[in-house]
């Protein structure tokens, strides 16, 4: 039975299903079951207020979009609460953005660089001190060909062909060891037994090579100038000059020992130079291409009168 206030509906049909005279069967049809409980409390419009549940078991105003049953299942009937699949969490959301109470990860990639770039400027910083530290080091040259050389060391003096010549000062003593001498192109030796000089030592005249002795005597004449020498092979010729002139003849280192021991050689002879008075030069020199040598280690001027070397 219908009213006016029903619309057309049956009586009850409110409380069930404001919607049921839509299943109504039509005449000759079977009538269908109708969903139970699936509205039990309809809402007044305007009434319901957010946050309340309403009658689909939603908060008010809040949608949800249909969910697709999974491939080959029945969706539900009618008026059944369709299973709630939980929201998927955004996995990108999950690591880009910290959660609350979260500290933000560091980038190690920003740490990476940094350190490399430190690396890098300390290794500049490095190589430009050991660069400034090692460039006064030592002096260089620079050649025509731009090629940087060291410079050379001066070479240090051989003391097989060094001389031990004194420098020529004029000695008022009538006797000079040969260590008093200035020698030129001479070499100094004590190997052969016999030398008179006080250290034992003489000085080797060889071509080439020559002995100074630079006497004061106190009035001009002529002297004996004496030469005590070592020769035990053949006769040396030798030239003599006397204040800067040559003397004929020279003088000739003979062996008068007439032995062929040099410990057993040592002689003196003598020549008769005029002198001036004060400061007098007296050289002795075996002239170059000459041959032999002649050790002497002791010199002296007497009167004229001496007949014997002075001891």
């Amino acid at each position: 039975m219908t009213t006016p206030g029903t619309n057309g509906a049956p009586e009850g049909a409110a409380d069930e299903d404001p919607f049921a005279y839509l299943y109504r069967p039509q005449a000759g049809e079977e009538a269908a079951e109708q969903p139970r409980g699936a509205i039990s409390r309809p809402m007044e419009v305007g009434r319901a207020q957010y946050g309340q549940q309403s009658a689909y078991g939603q908060p008010y105003g809040q949608q949800y979009p249909p969910q697709q049953p999974p491939y080959g299942q029945q969706p539900p009937p009618y008026g059944q609460q369709q299973p709630t699949v939980p929201a998927q969490p955004n996995r990108y959301a999950e690591h880009s953005r910290p959660q609350p109470g979260e500290d933000r990860p560091s980038g190690g990639r920003g740490k990476a660089a940094v350190i490399g770039a430190v690396a890098v400027v300390a290794a500049i910083a490095i190589g430009a001190g050991i660069a400034l530290s090692g460039g006064g080091g030592g002096k260089t040259t620079n050649d025509a060909g731009g090629k940087h050389t060291a410079a050379p060391a001066s070479p240090a003096p051989s003391s097989a062909t060094a001389s031990p010549s004194a420098t020529p000062t004029a000695s008022s003593a009538p006797i000079a060891d040969a260590s008093k001498l200035q020698g030129q192109g001479t070499s100094s030796a004590s190997a052969i037994k016999g030398a008179i000089s006080a250290d034992g030592s003489y000085l080797t005249l060889q071509p080439g090579a020559s002995i100074t002795w630079t006497v004061s005597v106190a009035a001009a004449g002529q002297y004996k100038f004496w030469l005590h020498y070592n020769n035990s092979g053949a006769d040396v010729p030798a030239a003599v000059s006397v204040n800067g002139k040559d003397r004929d003849g020279g003088v000739t280192l003979k062996n008068w020992a007439k032995s062929s021991d040099p410990t057993q050689s040592w002689v003196s002879t003598n020549i008769w130079p005029e002198l001036q008075a004060g400061t007098n030069t007296l050289t002795v020199s075996i002239p170059a291409g000459g041959s032999g040598s002649v050790p002497v280690d002791q010199v002296a001027i007497t009167p004229m009168s001496a007949s014997s070397y002075p001891r």
